[in-house]
């Protein structure tokens, strides 16, 4: 959450900053830089519309709670990305290399590429040091405040050129170079997201885990199936099929039992033994099958849903 905020706050200060020399210097590749910020600001503000509503708890409508909302959220911020970012850059940089559209560079064009480069810079190394496996929102962070930061050197170098040559191409060849970037990262982020929608599988370190964990259970003899999904990157869901040992649970009934049938004196005090019995049985599978998911929670913070089903 702390590297999205951050990034939408450095996205959007640049953004108006870029927005400003583009339109007074008339600068392609500046133009496809602002309108590259304009994009990151909008999606990161999507990126954390969807991490906060993922924070919802289970409801009636919603029983396992709204946590892979985020990733449809991350995937409309990807779609922006790919129409809005680098549809419109690349349109923009076209049109300029068609028309000739000669821009003016000044210093301020280079100081504000200057800032850009430390404020994109310092959000990129707060989405750095927050990564984690799964979280699509700071993996948006880290590939959208990357593309910016190499974006910037991309004009910067555009630039450069412009000034060296004398030919505006260069200029509209380093907004289509920047477009085409985007489209790339929105690319890869529409795959990374759309893989969690559709109930990717969790990581086979924490199913290991899961497992050995289960085998722990004294009741637990075998795992028949485990299936275990990411919901977000710190909740996972498993539903395991296990063979319980049925030495241990009579063992638990058999006091109870005995004092029962004890009092089996005819065949109709057997049919009523054998379907106390029955009843017993099923009591005990629940209430054991109940503490194992409690405790498998315990042992494994990141399980959030656990579903125990005896084979």
């Amino acid at each position: 959450m702390k590297s999205v905020k951050v990034a939408i706050g450095a996205n959007f200060l640049v953004c108006v900053l870029k927005f400003l020399v583009a339109f007074t210097t008339g600068s392609a590749s500046m133009f496809a830089e602002a309108i590259h910020s304009l994009a990151d600001t909008a999606n990161q503000a999507l990126l954390w519309l969807g991490l906060h509503r993922s924070q919802i708890g289970p409801s009636k409508e919603f029983p396992f709670g709204r946590g892979q909302e985020r990733y449809v959220w991350g995937l409309i911020s990807a779609c922006g990305i790919f129409f809005v970012g680098a549809g419109v850059t690349i349109y923009h940089g076209i049109m300029s290399l068609l028309h000739h559209h000669r821009p003016e560079i000044n210093k301020w064009t280079i100081s504000v590429l200057i800032f850009a480069l430390v404020a994109e810079g310092g959000s990129l190394a707060v989405a750095w040091f927050e990564r984690k496996k799964g979280d699509t929102a700071n993996l948006a962070v880290l590939l959208e405040d990357g593309a910016a930061v190499l974006g910037v050197l991309i004009a910067i170098a555009s630039i450069f050129l412009f000034h060296v040559t004398g030919n505006e191409y260069w200029d509209s060849i380093g907004s289509i170079i920047i477009g085409v970037l985007l489209g790339i990262i929105a690319l890869v982020l529409i795959h990374a997201n759309l893989e969690y929608l559709i109930e990717k599988a969790s990581p086979q370190e924490l199913q290991d885990q899961v497992r050995k964990e289960l085998l722990k259970l004294p009741l637990v003899e075998d795992i028949k199936d485990i299936r275990m999904i990411v919901l977000t990157p710190d909740e996972h869901r498993v539903r395991a099929e296990v063979e319980l040992n049925g030495y241990l649970l009579v063992k638990e009934m058999e006091d109870s039992l005995k004092e029962d049938f004890e009092e089996v004196e005819t065949f109709g005090d057997f049919l009523q033994f054998c379907a106390a019995f029955a009843n017993r049985v099923t009591r005990t599978v629940g209430l054991k099958i109940d503490q194992m998911e409690e405790t498998l929670k315990k042992r494994i913070p990141y399980l959030k849903y656990v579903d125990i089903k005896p084979s």
